[in-house]
């Protein structure tokens, strides 16, 4: 499904990735480790196309990702530090625009239900400039469970959340396990990397290392 090949990025002429490859099959979830400044967050988005490799290949059922056409990323869906959204709009303003530009409208109607199970749907016509950090990253959960992705890329799924956040990530990747798609997931923690991973991904030096989560 996914094959990234002899991948490499440089900045400033510090190389940070030094000839990544690796494939995963649909249905597998990757738990992609390492300490800060190793690439992890590089990686995810040179694969999303939102940064420029160096050199290098990356393909998702067999088209090129890196290429100009949107079209190949539609059935994946990258989600970084950033909500990626617009700040003043309200959430519903902006899930419907993200919605839109997917060619997925026809789930609007879904939007307030999945605002209200995240805790969000009080704050419904706010913008989303007066978020806290645990609110925007539940409003990443929206987003994720909207367009319900074949491909996942979501760099720490567990950051700023509280304790009810964090079970409600739990359940997404559980989820997303179960109807047997695929994630990439930046995790810092070993145990829930063993938990929901089905290999564990180490950044380290530039290069990548591979072993079974279990």
């Amino acid at each position: 499904m996914l094959s990234v090949k002899n991948i490499y990025k440089s900045f400033n002429r510090l190389s940070i990735l030094k000839g990544i490859s690796f494939s995963q099959n649909k249905g597998e979830i990757i738990a992609l480790m390492g300490k800060n400044g190793t690439g992890k967050s590089t990686l995810l988005r040179i694969i999303a196309r939102i940064m420029k490799a160096d050199s290098g290949t990356v393909t998702f059922n067999e088209k090129d990702l890196l290429s100009a056409n949107s079209k190949y990323r539609n059935n994946m869906f990258y989600v970084g530090h950033e909500p990626g959204l617009y700040s003043f709009f309200s959430p519903i303003e902006n899930l419907k625009f993200l919605l839109k530009t997917r060619d997925l409208s026809s789930k609007e109607n879904s939007i307030e239900d999945k605002l209200d199970r995240y805790g969000l749907i009080d704050f419904i016509d706010k913008p989303i400039a007066v978020f806290s950090k645990g609110m925007l990253q539940k409003l990443k959960l929206v987003q994720i469970e909207l367009v319900n992705p074949d491909l996942l890329l979501f760099d720490e799924p567990y950051s700023s959340l509280d304790e009810d956040g964090v079970v409600l990530v739990d359940q997404l990747i559980a989820d997303i396990k179960m109807q047997n798609k695929s994630a990439i997931l930046v995790l810092h923690d070993e145990y829930k990397a063993k938990k929901y991973g089905d290999f564990i991904f180490k950044l380290a030096s530039g290069k990548i290392s591979k072993k079974n989560a279990t």
